[in-house]
């Protein structure tokens, strides 16, 4: 029999996930809502009216998002703090999901950008659709784990909450369930791009 010492585990690459929350955002929340199916109504989108997708509207420099840019960029002061994390100007682009009864978004990730998030303006009671990430271990293939420790989990599931900001870093994958619920789930989704690579952008 061989003896042996265990030297130690080392979680290697852990992935952030940032939580913040907006407090008193109710009529905050209901002057983005009004605006989103003002743009829904104004501008057509080629995916518009495609089974199972929500309609995206871009939301850059409107008035209504002042308070949740203002958030962002507190966020992303906090992250850099947090993170030691270095860096230049950056610029928020952001868009509106309009999640209608039986939509969903199908798994992605952000290309283009350094980190992501998503703001939630209406969440209706009821399976109204969550969002998932996925383990980047997950593809290959290794055994199923009952574990809850965050390295052995294959997806991790977020209820979604009015007023809650969240930030992650653009490359992890991602989906959203589908809206089992007879009203329409309305979030903000961004992405954030640090210093010169503001030109290199390009839409979803």
């Amino acid at each position: 029999m061989i003896h042996y010492i265990k030297q130690e585990t080392e979680l290697l690459f852990p992935v952030p996930l940032w939580k913040f929350n907006l407090p008193g955002c109710e009529n905050i929340n209901k002057n983005i809502e009004k605006r989103v199916y003002e743009k829904s109504k104004e501008v057509k989108e080629p995916d518009d009216g495609r089974d199972g997708v929500s309609e995206k509207r871009i939301m850059n420099d409107d008035p209504v998002m002042e308070p949740v840019t203002t958030l962002i960029s507190a966020g992303v002061n906090e992250i850099n703090y947090e993170s030691n994390m270095t860096y230049g100007n950056y610029k928020i682009f952001l868009w509106s999901n309009l999640n209608r009864p039986g939509v969903h978004n199908e798994m992605h990730a952000h290309p283009d950008s350094h980190l992501s998030g998503v703001y939630y303006v209406k969440v209706p009671e009821g399976d109204c659709g969550n969002l998932r990430f996925y383990n980047p271990m997950n593809h290959y293939g290794y055994p199923n784990s009952n574990s809850n420790d965050p390295p052995s989990q294959q997806v991790k599931v977020i209820d979604g909450e009015e007023g809650a900001l969240l930030i992650f870093r653009s490359p992890i994958m991602h989906d959203i369930t589908k809206n089992n619920t007879q009203e329409d789930r309305i979030s903000i989704s961004f992405n954030i791009l640090f210093d010169i690579y503001y030109k290199s952008y390009k839409w979803f």
